[in-house]
């Protein structure tokens, strides 16, 4: 067993000593001084860093009609002295849209962000948006260019909510103006639903350039329905240009048997609490029923309570307007020891296209 004192030399470092001496005493101090210079310089490069400048932090594009769509150009620079990492650029709005994106831009190089602007998606009048851009620059990682627009709306509606709405069961058609707002005015070339959920049936023209009204309809539903659908139309102004622009048609298939609440009825801890209080004569609440077919009267046959426990609900029908209007008073009676109780009310009436309502009913306990 041997003991090694960790103060006494070590013969290997004195011979790596030795040998170090050896070869630097054989070069000249001028050449060491030569290899320094090579050597430090290439170190300092790894310390560089990139800087990203815009060629304009903002722009103008003027007036645009809406529905037109430009596309633009933002160069972006890079004045470090490291290359430019390019991770993002983000709208603000989804009117804007990147086209092209660079990945890197080389020290002192430059490139470009292309993008479009949809004028369509954006509301008439002037307005300003924006893009961020991410990247590497340590001092700016996040830098935002702005531009301005002007949006012209070409016309307006009457009525201005475009809107084709009545009983499932029938068909149903409106007419709608186009007045033009501008002394632009504007010619219709052609005129479509986008999605194909109503028809356009004529598009006369009321004033040369200046009015037309349309008329459009849609058929009848077997079941209620609440949609929309754009109505495009193809517009040329006197100066030449043409765009496409939209108005949203409403279209509303009604259920000739209006309950409310619709589908849930619930007693929350907020009205079950009132139970807690001695001599409490129940919550309540009430379903409404009507009937907005005037070409047909409604019966309620019967209306019951189903999955809860006997004696903790009372049911009430009182008939309003005859044939017309009918309310549902539910009663909870009792607070239960049960977090939460859940069952049915169960509508039978005589109306043709779906006889049998039914609601989900709840009630939430949980003091005790």
């Amino acid at each position: 067993c041997f003991v090694v004192n960790p103060l006494a030399p070590n013969p290997d470092d004195e011979e790596r000593g030795a040998r170090a001496t050896f070869f630097f005493g054989r070069i000249p101090i001028v050449q060491i001084l030569l290899i320094s210079l090579v050597v430090i310089p290439v170190l300092a490069d790894s310390d560089g860093t990139p800087k990203l400048r815009f060629e304009t932090m903002e722009d103008d594009f003027g007036d645009l009609l809406q529905g037109e769509l430009i596309e633009k150009v933002l160069r972006i620079y890079n004045d470090g002295d490291e290359v430019l990492q390019v991770w993002r650029a983000t709208p603000n709005c989804s009117c804007t849209k990147i086209v092209s994106l660079p990945n890197q831009v080389p020290p002192g190089g430059s490139a470009e962000i292309r993008f479009t602007v949809d004028s369509k998606k954006i509301k008439a009048g002037e307005t300003r948006k924006g893009i961020t851009v991410e990247t590497d620059d340590p001092k700016n990682p996040r830098l935002r260019y702005i531009f301005n627009v002007g949006v012209i709306s070409l016309f307006h509606t009457e009525p201005a909510i475009i809107r084709l709405g009545g009983l499932m069961n029938l068909p149903k058609e409106t007419r709608v103006r186009l007045i033009a707002d501008t002394v632009l005015g504007f010619e219709i070339l052609g005129v479509r639903s986008r999605n194909g959920l109503f028809t356009v049936d004529s598009i006369e023209e009321i004033e040369k350039d200046r009015i037309y009204e349309a008329q459009i309809s849609v058929q009848s539903s077997d079941k209620p329905v609440k949609t929309r659908d754009p109505l495009d139309l193809m517009i040329r102004v006197k100066d030449g240009r043409e765009v496409i622009v939209g108005r949203w048609v409403e279209i509303e298939h009604l259920d000739p048997i209006q309950i409310n609440p619709a589908r849930v009825l619930q007693f929350g801890n907020k009205d079950t609490d009132h139970l807690l209080v001695k001599e409490s004569r129940g919550v309540s609440k009430v379903v409404t029923i009507v009937s907005i077919d005037e070409s047909q009267k409604l019966t309620v046959k019967s209306v019951t309570l189903e999955g809860f426990p006997e004696g903790v609900f009372e049911v009430e029908t009182t008939e309003q307007v005859p044939g017309r209007r009918f309310a549902i008073r539910v009663t909870l009676n009792v607070y239960r020891e049960e977090l939460v109780l859940r069952g049915q009310l169960v509508i039978e009436t005589d109306a043709p296209n779906e006889p049998r309502r039914v609601i989900q009913v709840m009630a939430k306990f949980g003091r005790l």
